[in-house]
């Protein structure tokens, strides 16, 4: 069956485990930068550059006509690559998830939609070199079976060409290079997998230089073993100062679930007091393990509302409704108290 249309029938969920999680193959940095850049290169000195004589504002400047977007339609999704990823089914639409809104990027806040390739899809070109780290995931309908793939760009923006100047010299890479990874928001969605690989694959500098992040919380309700699993490598990435993270922002989706368009108007919401026992609590080591990312300038906390069956007969529903009907409110300020700095 054509791999276009066997995916038509089925939207598979993938998730890893750190049992199976990645080989140690090294590679190099995503696609949209160049491996030019961390070949050793000859150092000019400043005043032999006609270019480094330039004020640092008017090199910015510069460097942000080459790593930054030109236009809205260079970091839209192209059909190929939705069309490879897990998840991406909406982004093909141009719609946003669950909306009948377009998807507008924003040139202000450029973000890149990074996701893990649908391991049926990357079978199929496993023999050809590869530069980024592969890993393990879950798959099929029922994500019984583990198999190998790795990450991409889904709308990977129109500046490959213009990414030589990263060799230049070294100088010139460690400017133009913070400005490329601290101008964009890195966004994983549910493919917090990625994360681990992702991150590995850049150079020491290139994560420092990394200020916003986006992930997404899959549904309490509906969890397995590997997605706690998943979640928990994911987030050890990102607090552990060995990675030299520099994140500040961290934009954080959770799935939520609510029995109909006025399912939350009479469940009582927890509030900041109460997720600071809820924490300590069976279910809640995600929770745990996210509050070891501290010092951040800026939280987003909001839910990703998806449609859950009442509460009629199932405590662990109820639970999950409560709980998303507190997500704004009890846990959002929560969060913030513990992670951002004041």
């Amino acid at each position: 069956m054509d791999i276009r249309s066997a995916s038509s029938l089925m939207r598979p969920l993938y998730t890893s485990c750190a049992e199976h999680f990645r080989s140690q193959e090294p590679s190099p940095e995503p696609e949209w930068t160049t491996s030019v850049a961390e070949r050793p290169v000859a150092n000019a000195k400043p005043g032999d550059s006609p270019f480094l004589r330039l004020p640092t504002e008017i090199r910015l400047q510069i460097y942000s006509l080459l790593v930054l977007p030109r236009q809205a339609n260079d970091l839209l999704p192209s059909h190929e690559k939705v069309f490879s990823s897990t998840q991406d089914y909406f982004d093909y639409e141009k719609k946003q998830h669950g909306t009948d809104r377009q998807i507008t990027a924003d040139m202000v806040n450029p973000t890149l939609l990074i996701r893990t390739i649908d391991p049926l899809r990357y079978s199929q070109v496993a023999n050809t070199q590869h530069v980024r780290s592969t890993y393990s995931v879950r798959c099929d309908r029922f994500r019984a079976r583990c198999m190998s793939t790795t990450y991409h760009c889904v709308n990977s923006p129109q500046i490959g060409q213009n990414m030589g100047i990263l060799g230049a010299n070294k100088q010139i890479h460690a400017e133009a290079a913070e400005l490329l990874y601290s101008s964009y928001t890195f966004d994983f969605d549910t493919h917090v997998e990625a994360i681990e690989p992702f991150l590995q694959d850049l150079t020491p500098f290139s994560r420092s230089c990394i200020k916003s992040m986006r992930i997404v919380k899959r549904a309490l309700a509906y969890e397995k073993e590997f997605d706690r699993c998943e979640w928990s490598t994911a987030i050890q990435c990102l607090s552990n100062p060995d990675f030299g993270l520099g994140l500040q922002k961290l934009d954080l989706g959770i799935v939520a679930g609510r029995p109909g368009a006025n399912g939350w108007d009479l469940v009582p919401a927890y509030n900041a007091s109460h997720f600071e026992l809820l924490k300590d609590t069976e279910g809640m080591e995600w929770m745990r393990d996210l509050l070891e990312i501290k010092g951040l300038q800026e939280l987003d906390v909001s839910p990703i509302v998806e449609h859950c069956p009442p509460a009629t007969n199932s405590t662990a529903i109820a639970n999950f409704i409560r709980f998303s009907a507190s997500i704004e409110v009890g846990l959002a300020e929560f969060l913030k108290g513990a992670m951002v700095r004041t």
